[in-house]
């Protein structure tokens, strides 16, 4: 009888760890081709730095326009790699994009977070925003949050 209920005790630990390693295997990198964007532009310099603040909040970007200035339809860059079209962004204006927005020129995203994340959060490095095909690109002050403060120092 010892036998019997140890086998069972092992085969619902078995079944149990396959389940959650094949739930694991549900969230994998982003990527959808259909969603490729452009090459970021390298041959643009960054002309200026903005006082727009960037900061994650879950799976969100937020960015806080605190200047005077209205961006309308530019290409907002993240950490040189992922690009999502944004209408506008008021003076004043606080914006909240989903990191699901983001897609590179593969048709890859960043990793977006949330609770039951199987990879870490793409951290929010680098903000740029490219308001067309010649002019400097404008950069954004990114924020870090506590986590990714705590991964920079170890």
């Amino acid at each position: 009888m010892v036998r019997i209920l140890f086998k069972i005790r092992m085969v619902v630990a078995t079944l149990l760890l396959l389940t959650l390693a094949g739930a694991g295997g549900c969230f994998p990198k982003r990527y959808d081709a259909a969603k490729a964007t452009e090459r970021y532009p390298s041959n643009l310099p960054v002309g200026s730095i903005a006082d727009i603040q960037v900061t994650r909040d879950g799976n969100e970007m937020v960015i806080v326009n605190a200047t005077v200035i209205d961006f309308k339809d530019m290409k907002l860059w993240l950490n040189r790699r992922y690009m999502h079209m944004v209408e506008r962004i008021e003076p004043g204006e606080t914006v909240r994009i989903d990191m699901g927005e983001f897609w590179d020129v593969w048709g890859g995203g960043p990793n977006p977070g949330g609770l039951l994340r199987w990879y870490d959060p793409t951290p929010i490095v680098v903000v740029e925003a490219q308001i067309d095909e010649s002019s400097p690109l404008i950069g954004f002050l990114s924020i870090p949050d506590e986590n990714e403060l705590m991964k920079r120092s170890n």
